[in-house]
C-alpha cells in the first residue's frame, strides 16, 4: 500500500469514526498546529498536519461537529429522562445491521475499511437507540389520537367468528385414540399430556393451546371441528393433513369489531412506528436550537447551522459510500 493510500486510509477512519474533536478545537484556534511534515510523499511532495487538519475540517468538520453536538445533547437529555440502552436491545440492532450485510464478518469488515471498530460501531448504535426513546417521549400519543385513529380504521378490526382452543397432534390413530381414553377422566391433565405428548412442536410447548383464531387460520379439517363444538366440549380423534388429532375448544366469539381497548396498545405500536423518524427529527431540531451553541470559527459557524437549517439527520451508524469520503487529491 503506498504513503498516500495509507494517509486516505487513516483520514476516513478519522472522519468516518468522529475522531475530529482535536482538528476542530484545533481549527477553532484553542491551540496553534505546527507545519511540520506529517509524511514524505515522493521527493519533492509533503503533507503536514495543519494541511491534514485543515482539509478534514473543510471537507467533512461541519457534518462531524453537528454529530458530536446532537451526541452531547441526546447524552444529556437521556441522563436527565433516566433511559438507558439494555445490552439486549444493543445485540438486536447490531444483528440487524450485520443481517443487512448478509453476517457480522461482513459487517466488521466493512466498519473496518473505514478505520471503524464493532465497538466503535455498537456505541453508535446505543445513541441512535436513545434518540429513539427521546422521540416516542416527547413524540407521545394521546388516547384521543388513538381513538381517532380506531374510528377511522374500523374495518380492520373487524373480525369473523372466533374460538380458542387446544388440541393434540399424533402420528398414529391408535396414540391418539388411547389419550383421547384418558382424557375421559374429569381428572387428566390435558396440559401434560400435550406437552408430553403431541407431535406439534408450536402448540406443545404452550400445552396445546392454539390460541383465538378464525374459521380460515388453520386447515378446513381443523377449522370444522373447533368450530363445531361447544365451549370446553372435547372433539373424538379426527383425521388432519399431519396425521390424527384431539382438540377441544374452550371458547367462542361472534363477529364483530374489536372493541378500542383490545386493540390499544397495537394502534399506539403502529403509529410510533409510522411517526419515528419525524419525531426523532422533531427532537433534534428542539434540542439544538435550545443548546447555547458557541462555535469560535465564523465559516465552521455557517456550515454547521447550514446543516441545522436543512435538518441534517443523526446517522452515526450509517456506513460510506465513495461519495461521502474526502477528495484527497488536494493533499498531494
Amino acid at each position: 500500500m503506498s504513503q498516500l493510500a495509507r494517509i486516505g486510509r487513516f483520514i476516513r477512519g478519522l472522519v468516518i469514526a468522529g475522531s475530529l474533536a482535536w482538528t476542530l478545537i484545533a481549527f477553532s484556534g484553542c491551540s496553534t498546529p505546527s507545519a511540520n511534515p506529517l509524511v514524505q510523499v515522493g521527493d519533492n511532495n509533503a503533507i503536514t498536519d495543519v494541511q491534514l487538519q485543515q482539509h478534514l475540517v473543510q471537507t467533512r468538520g461541519a457534518a462531524t461537529l453537528l454529530e458530536m453536538i446532537d451526541t452531547a445533547l441526546i447524552t444529556k437529555a437521556a441522563r436527565r429522562e433516566g433511559l438507558t440502552v439494555s445490552d439486549v436491545e444493543l445485540r438486536a440492532r447490531v444483528e440487524m445491521a450485520a443481517a443487512r450485510l448478509g453476517s457480522k464478518e461482513k459487517l466488521v469488515a466493512s466498519l473496518e475499511t473505514v478505520g471503524r471498530s464493532l465497538e466503535d460501531y455498537q456505541e453508535a448504535c446505543r445513541f441512535e437507540l436513545l434518540l429513539d426513546k427521546l422521540a416516542a417521549l416527547s413524540g407521545g400519543l394521546s388516547d384521543d389520537k388513538l381513538q381517532a385513529y380506531y374510528d377511522e380504521h374500523r374495518g380492520e378490526f373487524e373480525h369473523g367468528p372466533q374460538v380458542r382452543a387446544r388440541w393434540m397432534l399424533f402420528g398414529d390413530r391408535d396414540s391418539a385414540q388411547a389419550v383421547r381414553q384418558v382424557l375421559e377422566d374429569p381428572e387428566a391433565d390435558f396440559t401434560g399430556l400435550a406437552e408430553a405428548l403431541s407431535e406439534d412442536d408450536v402448540t406443545a410447548a404452550q400445552g396445546g393451546d392454539m390460541g383465538l383464531f378464525g374459521i380460515d387460520d388453520y386447515a378446513t379439517e381443523v377449522t370444522d371441528v373447533a368450530f363445531s363444538l361447544e365451549p370446553n366440549q372435547l372433539s373424538q380423534v379426527f383425521e388432519v393433513p399431519d396425521g390424527w388429532a384431539i382438540l377441544q375448544t374452550l371458547e367462542k366469539r361472534p363477529g364483530g369489531i374489536e372493541p378500542f381497548e383490545a386493540v390499544r396498545d397495537s394502534i399506539n405500536a403502529r403509529l410510533q412506528s409510522e411517526t419515528l423518524l419525524s419525531s426523532r427529527s422533531e427532537w433534534l431540531q428542539q434540542a439544538r436550537e435550545s443548546a447555547r451553541l458557541r462555535i469560535r470559527d465564523p465559516e465552521l459557524r455557517r456550515r454547521v447551522q447550514q446543516l441545522m437549517d436543512d435538518r441534517a439527520d443523526f446517522e452515526p451508524t450509517r456506513l460510506p459510500e465513495a461519495a461521502d469520503l474526502p477528495d484527497l487529491s488536494a493533499l498531494s
